[in-house]
């Protein structure tokens, strides 16, 4: 009974080293020793690593930031500024004529001749004041008078009118087209950018001094 159980055991033991030298002819030193030395997860776990860093993304953060859109700018509502219209003032306009001798005293310009040198006022009444201006007629017996305190708006009213004063030697005003009585303007157009606009009237004529 006691030589069985050596009989095992031995059976046993030599089991075991016939199974030992097989791992050592099958299975070489190095592979025995990288199986044990480097462990598979963290092999596995290196490769990973290297992996992440060549092919790995953006921070999801710096994405967002980078496509983030910019606030909208408030829009206030606002009105457009009405533009500064300067203001319009009347210049009046007119010839001045010499009657002929003979067609004195008839209310006509048969023959007469442009007058240089006839004084002109234009007279307006504005509100309770009179405002006036006097002009002199040039080399072609044109009158022309800038004002700087008349609109044209009392002119269009009929509030302006151009009387005769005086001429060179002495001759008499004529009443042809108002002359003695008050000459009414007509308006014509803007001059000067439209800082004025132009009134024109007449024409007005002297009487000759005519030999008897």
């Amino acid at each position: 009974m006691a030589k069985a159980p050596t009989s095992f055991l031995l059976l046993v033991c030599f089991s075991f080293g016939v199974f030992s030298l097989e791992l050592e002819t099958t299975l070489p030193p190095s592979s025995f020793l990288s199986t044990h030395a480097h462990p598979p997860h963290h092999h596995h776990h290196h490769r990973h690593n290297h992996h992440s860093n060549v092919h790995a993304k953006p921070p999801t953060h710096y994405s967002h930031t980078t496509t983030h859109a910019p606030p909208k700018p408030l829009i206030y509502p606002f009105r457009i500024p009405e533009p500064i219209v300067p203001p319009m003032y009347a210049a009046f306009g007119g010839q001045v004529f010499k009657k002929s001798c003979k067609h004195a005293g008839e209310n006509n310009l048969i023959g007469a001749t442009r007058l240089p040198g006839a004084v002109v006022k234009v007279e307006c009444s504005i509100s309770s004041t009179t405002a006036y201006h006097t002009g002199t007629t040039d080399g072609s017996g044109v009158l022309y008078i800038e004002s700087q305190c008349i609109r044209p708006e009392p002119v269009k009213l009929g509030k302006c009118k151009a009387l005769l004063v005086s001429a060179p030697n002495g001759l008499r005003p004529s009443n042809y087209k108002g002359g003695i009585e008050g000459a009414t303007f007509r308006p014509k157009m803007r001059i000067k950018g439209g800082q004025f606009f132009l009134f024109t009237t007449g024409p007005l004529a002297f009487e000759p001094k005519c030999p008897e």
